[in-house]
């Protein structure tokens, strides 16, 4: 176990940007304002229903909640996947001219 061992020191040689496109912000962007506008929707729905429910009234309640699940899956799973580019860049080293400055 490492629970007693001294704590390693790690010198940063490398570090990785990331750059997201376009697409990938667009479909967060479509994955919020479906799930808002969507959980509004199927709550004044619900809400709004008075009087006895039938299987039609409740059909169209599965159905329009399962048209809102999938666009939650479709865009969120889009923005997940969608591809974000790594540039790795290394830190350039210090030029002290003909003397070498050691940390």
């Amino acid at each position: 176990m490492g629970l007693f061992k001294r704590k390693e020191s790690w010198e940063r040689t490398f570090r990785l940007r990331s750059q997201q496109g376009t697409g990938r912000g667009l479909l967060t962007s479509l994955f919020w304002l479906w799930g808002v506008v969507g959980l509004l929707f199927n709550a004044g729905t619900l809400f709004g229903l008075t009087g006895s429910i039938g299987v039609g009234t409740s059909a169209l309640l599965a159905a329009s909640a399962l048209i809102w699940i999938g666009g939650m899956l479709l865009f969120g799973v889009g923005a997940l996947l969608a591809h974000t580019d790594f540039d790795g860049e290394r830190p350039s080293e210090e030029e002290h001219g003909d003397v070498r400055v050691s940390r």
